[in-house]
């Protein structure tokens, strides 16, 4: 079974186009992604730009997910923060990776983080991913994710379901949608409240788990149902494609 049939599913294999932005500041590396991901028969390539224009300036209208391309060293949270709050989905493309920079762009709101020498032939199935609500890291990243020596170990499986309940109903909530592939602003939108309200939730309830980021609570939060053999929560609103790390070689 292909990557995409384990993703999508036969019915969906071809099906559901994303429209796409590739944002890049050198002219070159944003041709080459935005010529890859425009073979794509499931994307709808609605152009590139120079990611260091103001955000203003880039056509983002009804796109589903940017293709931001960052440079080693570049702060990008703001950049994401701002797409996050507008539902636009990020996938990060970048070199020079630590494990810092990963924690605050998933902090900040990207759904994935690939290094940029990622297969370009996978890259189109990553996007894809990404717009379905899947969360997507590349293998190489991985290593960077994982709790360094010293720092509190994370909860066990075991004892993560006792865990979950020191957290606010309305905590829970947020992590309810977060787990089903929502952002910041759909979530925001789903509750009711501010896109800040939310953050503030999600800051709260990273503290309370111990995770360093919202990608290790939401992989927390799915474990803990697991463990017990029970479904996740779901909300009354519309079904969402739910999340699930998806690591593309």
């Amino acid at each position: 079974m292909t990557l995409e049939r384990d993703l999508f599913g036969a019915e969906h294999a071809e099906d559901d186009t994303a429209r796409v932005l590739v944002a890049d500041h050198d002219p070159i590396s944003r041709h080459v992604l935005t010529r890859v991901l425009g073979a794509s028969p499931h994307l709808d390539v609605v152009g590139g730009v120079n990611n260091q224009q103001p955000l203003r300036q880039w056509p983002l209208d009804r796109v589903d997910v940017a293709v931001l391309a960052v440079a080693p060293r570049e702060d990008a949270t703001g950049l994401i923060r701002q797409l996050d709050l507008r539902r636009v989905r990020v996938l990060v493309v970048g070199t020079g990776w630590t494990q810092r920079r990963l924690d605050a762009f998933f902090a900040a709101g990207a759904t994935g983080c690939l290094v940029k020498n990622i297969n370009v032939a996978k890259l189109a199935t990553a996007v894809r991913a990404v717009a379905s609500g899947h969360t997507v890291l590349s293998p190489e990243l991985r290593t960077l994710h994982a709790r360094p020596t010293g720092t509190a170990p994370a909860p066990s499986t075991a004892g993560s379901k006792d865990l979950l309940h020191t957290l606010t109903s309305r905590e829970q909530e947020v992590l309810r949608n977060l787990t089903e592939g929502m952002s910041t602003a759909e979530t925001a939108v789903r509750l009711r409240v501010s896109p800040a309200t939310v953050k503030s939730h999600i800051s709260h309830a990273l503290t309370k788990l111990g995770a360093r980021n919202r990608l290790e609570a939401v992989l927390l939060f799915q474990r803990s149902y697991a463990t017990e053999g029970e479904a996740l929560p779901v909300a009354p609103a519309r079904p969402v494609a739910p999340a699930r790390p998806v690591e593309v070689a």
